[in-house]
């Protein structure tokens, strides 16, 4: 028998979520309670193994949403309640406030409203009656510490497990760079970047992998050193990542970051973009940040790389290195932590 019985609520819980959960699942009796993916543009497992699982149905009003399940569940007969904080959930944020119960706040905690409102209402969540704070990043928690007394552990947000670490050999660096970018077409990740570099620098070949790509360039003429490919998984991005020297990130990265690392590719990111918490893995391991909006720089970048080759060993390397902290087994390890209240 398993010594806690959890209640975890997020606001979805989809495939690339589910190896985590499955994770957590073999030390603690786990039910997640979510939103349907679908309704957020994302795709659910088809199966959930080893938890516990409690679809719920959205009640929304403008933008919050008040399916009082989100508090109510929290009522049975649960060791510690972990909720995923988020503003427009307020039935499940009022769980912080219980008196009788274990109680872990966990999330990415700030967002992009800045307002003396939602600042005003984050002090009063973080500092309520929860017994602790689980974060994403260490960023997140050198925000944090200066809002909230309330003990914090980092578990650095990923979805990928120590299996799935597999280094690549690096190509040779000829007359050619091979550049890769995996990702959903999105406008905040500034892909036209590589396209206009493509266009300004034929020593560099690239090549864009992911859904909704092809539709956004459908208008720009096509270039011989660039070319669009369609979502790829397992052994045809491995391929991909096989052929490639290094990453370009123009735009906001995410788990792209986690990518580079587990196949031994290092990772060049624009600092003036907005990140979400995988940033922190590109810091942790030294990268390069690059601003991408200067066509000189990168191309000033890019002779450095022809000059000194072996600069994409030495990068890759030490990001491949430190993703042993970012893998959903230490993940899980650390949400345990919390869970047996080991805060210290």
């Amino acid at each position: 028998m398993k010594a806690y019985k959890v209640l975890y609520h997020i606001n979805y819980a989809p495939n690339y979520r589910d190896k985590f959960l499955t994770e957590l699942g073999k030390y603690v009796d786990l039910t997640v309670t979510s939103y349907k993916g679908i309704e957020a543009n994302l795709q659910d497992p088809e199966e959930r193994i080893g938890y516990k699982y409690i679809p719920l149905e959205k009640k929304q009003f403008l933008k919050f949403h008040f399916n009082t399940k989100e508090y109510t569940l929290g009522n049975e007969d649960y060791d510690v309640i972990i909720v995923g904080y988020s503003m427009w959930f307020l039935p499940r944020m009022f769980n912080l406030f219980r008196r009788k119960k274990r109680v872990i706040c966990e999330g990415l905690i700030y967002g992009s409203h800045k307002d003396p409102i939602t600042k005003m209402l984050r002090r009063i969540f973080v500092n309520a009656r929860q017994e602790g704070i689980l974060v994403y990043s260490e960023m997140v928690k050198k925000r944090l510490v200066k809002e909230t007394k309330k003990p914090i552990i980092v578990f650095n947000n990923t979805s990928y497990s120590k299996s799935e670490i597999t280094p690549l050999p690096l190509p040779e660096l000829k007359d050619k760079l091979h550049v890769i970018w995996v990702g959903r077409y999105q406008e905040r990740k500034k892909i036209e970047r590589l396209y206009d570099l493509a266009k300004n620098d034929d020593r560099i070949s690239i090549r864009l992998i992911g859904p909704g790509i092809r539709e956004a360039f459908a208008d720009k003429n096509s270039l011989d050193n660039l070319e669009i490919f369609d979502a790829a998984y397992e052994d045809e991005l491995k391929e991909h990542f096989q052929w490639s020297h290094l990453v370009f990130n123009p735009g906001g990265v995410g788990l792209l970051a986690m990518n580079a690392a587990r196949f031994k590719r290092s990772i060049v990111i624009d600092p003036n973009s907005h990140h979400g918490p995988e940033v922190q893995l590109a810091i942790d391991a030294d990268q390069d940040f690059i601003d991408f909006s200067k066509m000189d720089n990168i191309k000033n970048y890019i002779n450095q790389l022809f000059s000194e080759p072996q600069l994409l060993e030495e990068n890759a390397k030490r990001l491949c290195e430190k993703m042993e902290n970012y893998t959903i087994e230490h993940m899980a390890q650390q949400y345990l932590k919390a869970i047996r209240g080991e805060w210290n």
